[in-house]
């Protein structure tokens, strides 16, 4: 008897920390890869991606990759295969909006960076499950950011501040 006891009580605890483990998700989100087919300025871009962080249950966060004021040249970029741009973790019914943002940098401080494009992802934890969905952010003007075929990798091109650039992101 207090064998029987002992067992469905250690088996109610081991399915308690399953289920409350469970609820919490590991995401990255990775840039699968970039190529850049028109540059802004003529003798290439100094480019970086700004990640702006929205969640239901937190705060906002900002993420600047490289960290400034580093970036990268347009002629080095197409070396950049499964960065990770972002990662966190996702509690249970938590819905994180990612708004993923390509620009180049001004060197001169009274210059403002050029925005060439951008992506959003809205990644959610519904019971466990990781539920993703890519957009066009609002902000973006229809004719600067072409979300190509839905899948993975997602695909983009950004084509703002006369340039064109053709970015891959993942999800894992």
């Amino acid at each position: 008897m207090y064998q029987k006891k002992l067992i469905t009580l250690m088996f109610l605890l081991w399915f308690m920390v399953g289920s409350v483990a469970a609820k919490e998700l590991q995401a990255t989100l990775k840039l699968r890869d970039i190529r850049v087919e028109k540059t802004v300025d003529k003798g290439g871009d100094d480019v970086y991606f700004n990640i702006t962080q929205y969640s239901n249950l937190g705060e906002s966060k900002e993420n600047r990759v490289p960290i400034y004021p580093a970036h990268w040249l347009s002629k080095q970029v197409s070396g950049i295969k499964d960065l990770t741009l972002w990662q966190g973790v996702l509690q249970d019914e938590e819905s994180i909006k990612l708004v993923i943002a390509l620009s180049d940098q001004e060197l001169s401080p009274f210059e403002i960076d050029d925005l060439i494009g951008s992506a959003q992802l809205t990644i959610r934890n519904h019971k466990g499950k990781l539920i993703k969905h890519w957009t066009v952010p609002i902000l973006e003007e229809k004719d600067e950011v072409e979300m190509l075929k839905k899948g993975s990798p997602q695909r983009y091109i950004f084509k703002g501040a006369s340039s064109r650039y053709d970015v891959a992101f993942v999800v894992e």
